[in-house]
């Protein structure tokens, strides 16, 4: 086959990839939240020119990943004059255009055109890849980098070539930009140098640290300014937080913990209709190469186990601190299709890639559409429904001015709303609400204060996931003693309270 049709077949796929990730944007199916709020706001920031050194922060108090992530979504954001659905739209070509590196990583590995091209098809069609496409958050961008980490080492242990030591950094050093405990890809990249030693040069490893060293320079930089914050960080994760020992993990939790992590994660690569059969397939795979050591099998059970090293300090129950591993999913499994297939299975070989694809797509139809189902807490909380509910208070105005309170994860911090009134309510009516909840200070923007001669108001609940459910019926009684409740109405889990004010908030 030419060339030409090669790549022409490549392309398709990324097309096809694409439009699988984008088909619900349209449709405001976008999970848009307080971690999604707060870095549009700072891609507004560095949009007006206010230089960023220092990423989002990570679940472990100290530790924050790279910044990165905010300079791909302030061009993104100022193209869609603060639209998060653009923004969406540029993480999915992004995403999508994986395709491109799995099939080279296919094609070198394999020295065969239809892995490459099978490889690419099962990462367009998985469920797992289409739900981090439009998921705006910093890990999203590792599905690019991460396989990009696997292809430079490959060709670096195998082919010598000039370049690989630079892919092999720069994928590294980018998906710890994206996520910081991605660094445990730094195990599996040693262990295949270490390997490879005697072929391994000190010029090749010079170029190696320098790029790494560079495509981590913001978080170096950012730690000098602030006063290595990480190692308190660092303290905690490794110390694993357990002040009780009687609650203390035992070994056997963390191997099952681990078991139920990866069983997941595969199926959501392979058949996300049966975790079971799904994840227990992929396992079967790599442990066969592991024991066959089939080279290929074995180099890509290192990027499929490769999370085992920090399954025991932290992150223990967060899905995307696998992110980029998916595609490792894709490639073994087109791997062994096209092994059976070329052992005369061609019959099995097409019945189970089919029943991969009817799979996935299944669960895209199902899931997607309602946001990044596998990430979000407050499951509810899509861009569509907010919108509705946005309108829905400005109709309820009838075009006067009111006032808004919420309940919000994290409590008390209106970033999600006050984003989404200065972005889409400002624009479509001409003004935005004042705000008589608890008090803004500090937070990143604000609405207004209330200046005590409105008598409209509304109380915003968000979806309970996350918020303890006390704070529910708190805060009800407080806005009770400002304002009395008129009605309410709901999407699905989204609630707000049409209000009328009786009494001046002081």
């Amino acid at each position: 086959m030419s060339k030409i049709k090669i790549y022409l077949i490549v392309f398709v796929i990324f097309f096809v990839a694409f439009y699988l990730r984008v088909m619900f944007l349209s449709q405001g199916a976008l999970t848009f939240g307080y971690d999604q709020a707060r870095d549009a706001f700072t891609a507004s920031e560095i949009l007006k020119g206010d230089i960023k050194i220092q990423g989002p922060p990570s679940s472990t108090p100290g530790l924050f990943h790279g910044v990165l992530y905010y300079y791909l979504l302030a061009p993104l954001y100022g193209l869609g004059h603060g639209s998060p659905i653009i923004a969406a739209y540029g993480t999915s070509a992004l995403n999508a255009a994986t395709v491109f590196i799995i099939f080279l990583f296919g094609l070198k590995a394999t020295k065969n055109i239809w892995v490459g091209v099978l490889a690419a098809t099962l990462f367009a069609f998985s469920f797992e890849a289409t739900q981090y496409a439009t998921w705006l958050s910093n890990p999203t961008t590792a599905i690019f980098t991460v396989p990009l980490t696997y292809l430079g080492l490959w060709m670096w242990i195998n082919f010598k070539h000039k370049w690989a030591p630079i892919l092999t950094a720069l994928g590294l050093g980018l998906s710890i930009q994206a996520e910081i405990f991605l660094g445990y890809h730094i195990i599996p990249v040693a262990i295949w140098l270490f390997a490879s030693r005697k072929e391994i040069t000190k010029k090749q490893l010079a170029v190696f640290f320098t790029t790494l060293i560079f495509t981590l320079s913001t978080m170096i930089l950012s730690e000098i300014k602030f006063g290595f914050k990480s190692l308190g960080g660092l303290q905690s994760l490794f110390t694993g937080g357990e002040t009780n020992l009687a609650y203390a993990k035992s070994i056997g939790d963390y191997f099952v913990l681990y078991l139920n992590q990866v069983g997941r994660i595969f199926a959501f690569n392979s058949y996300p209709g049966n975790i079971g059969y799904g994840g227990g397939l992929v396992i079967v795979l790599a442990i066969y190469s592991l024991i066959k050591k089939d080279k290929v099998g074995t180099f890509l059970a290192t990027w499929l186990f490769a999370h085992l090293s920090v399954v025991t300090i932290g992150g223990t129950s967060t899905p995307f601190l696998m992110v980029g591993i998916g595609p490792a999913v894709s490639v073994i499994l087109a791997y062994f299709l096209v092994k059976w297939w070329e052992s005369g299975y061609k019959f099995i070989t097409i019945l189970v890639f089919l029943i991969l694809v009817y799979g996935n797509l299944s669960f895209i139809f199902r899931e997607n559409p309602k946001g990044a189902t596998l990430f979000a807490i407050q499951k509810d909380l899509v861009l569509s429904k907010e919108l509705l509910l946005v309108d829905y208070t400005y109709q309820k105005s009838d075009s006067e001015a009111f006032s808004l309170n919420s309940l919000t994860s994290p409590l008390w911090i209106n970033i999600t709303w006050t984003y989404l009134y200065k972005w889409y309510g400002e624009s479509k009516y001409g003004y935005i609400p004042q705000w008589h909840g608890r008090d803004q200070v500090g937070q990143i923007d604000s609405l207004p204060k209330f200046d005590g001669k409105t008598r409209k108001a509304f109380l915003i609940l968000e979806p309970m996931g996350g918020i303890p459910a006390q704070y529910l019926d708190n805060t009800q009684e407080e806005e009770n003693g400002f304002s009395k409740f008129v009605s309410e109405q709901n999407w699905g889990e989204l609630r707000v309270q049409e209000r009328e004010i009786y009494a001046v908030k002081k």
